[in-house]
């Protein structure tokens, strides 16, 4: 499972915890941690959008004074149809969400992030495991194919 988080740079300590606490569940990339340096940013954070399961975007008063590069990387990833788990500070109003405003998403407090983290958890465990199904489904397809195909030549 892949999670591509998107942030703005004050938050960068909250979006370290979030990572840490979500890692057992899968490959985590954001900017700070995952770049590479002589790439051009955006076609990189673009790939990992592209490759996401889920994109988890962390929403606070800091993003918003710096909405313009989160709102590019959310409208990719709703490009892409991907899952986006939105997490929102305490300081955040509905109102300001933008387009995000309608989806449905988890308040967070900074001094507590247990219960968000666990609601997060559970979705990406849910999500993880209709990944493994869908795979497994391919995977027995894909035999039963070659299966036939043998038959057939017999």
């Amino acid at each position: 499972m892949r999670v591509f988080i998107s942030y703005s740079t004050p938050d960068l300590a909250l979006v370290y915890k979030i990572a840490q606490y979500i890692k057992p569940y899968g490959d985590v990339f954001f900017w700070d941690k995952d770049k590479i340096l002589g790439k051009e940013s955006w076609p990189t954070i673009f790939s990992w959008i592209d490759q996401a399961d889920l994109v988890l975007a962390v929403i606070t008063e800091k993003t918003l004074t710096r909405a313009m590069p989160v709102g590019q990387e959310i409208g990719r990833a709703q490009k892409g149809g991907k899952l986006i788990l939105t997490l929102v500070g305490p300081d955040v109003q509905s109102s300001e969400l933008g387009f995000l405003n309608g989806i449905t998403y988890q308040r967070i407090q900074l001094d507590n992030l247990g219960p968000a983290l666990k609601n997060i958890e559970r979705v990406i465990l849910a999500t993880k495991e209709k990944l493994e199904q869908r795979q497994a489904i391919f995977i027995v397809s894909a035999i039963a194919l070659l299966l036939m195909s043998f038959e057939s030549e017999k």
